[in-house]
């Protein structure tokens, strides 16, 4: 099971965890020992304006999996041109049927995001080409996530590192924790 450090970007700034910290780009290197690192980058998912510089400056010494709510098929290029090695699109931003177009043009893995309280991300079929799914959910212990994952290629986000050994059974590929709580997770564990 992947474990992988996320991290915020919000009015430009790199944070450790929603509610946490400035961090610097050069702690994110040093600690994550040159991992993929998951972005939630609020500037793009809210105001569509992605941090394209930051994630160049990361992408020197990690992969990126960068999720700034593309809207457009340019938004992706400029995001992969920017480091990205994995995007998560938002399906209610960009148009699913540009998918394949995507795939004709990158090796980047493409994922794309459901909420388990909607009921219309229940019923979300992701079209052909995605690599798999971003479950954003606190409450991830229910059979809902069990079947999901038996289907998909699931990674889970904002969990607790204490559900991991929960999330691993029920076939979860992987879990995207808030840097700070990543730091804390001993990997030889997982």
């Amino acid at each position: 099971m992947d474990v992988f450090p996320l991290v915020y970007i919000k009015y430009r700034k790199l944070l450790g965890a929603i509610e946490g910290n400035a961090l610097a780009i050069n702690d994110l290197p040093e600690l994550s020992d040159g991992n993929m690192i998951y972005i939630k980058d609020f500037d793009g998912t809210e105001k569509d304006a992605p941090n394209l510089e930051i994630y160049q400056k990361l992408s020197d010494k990690n992969d990126l999996w960068v999720d700034a709510g593309p809207r457009k098929f340019g938004d992706v290029v400029d995001i992969i041109m920017a480091g990205a090695s994995r995007i998560t699109i938002m399906k209610n931003v960009f148009p699913m049927k540009e998918i394949p177009n995507i795939k004709e043009v990158t090796d980047s893995m493409i994922y794309t995001n459901i909420d388990l309280e909607k009921e219309q991300d229940i019923l979300f079929t992701p079209p052909p080409g995605i690599d798999g799914l971003v479950v954003f959910d606190d409450n991830n212990q229910t059979e809902l996530l069990k079947t999901i994952c038996s289907q998909y290629k699931v990674y889970v986000t904002e969990a607790d590192e204490k559900n991991i050994s929960y999330l691993k059974s029920v076939g979860a590929a992987g879990v995207l924790l808030d840097f700070e709580k990543f730091k804390l997770v001993n990997k030889d564990d997982i």
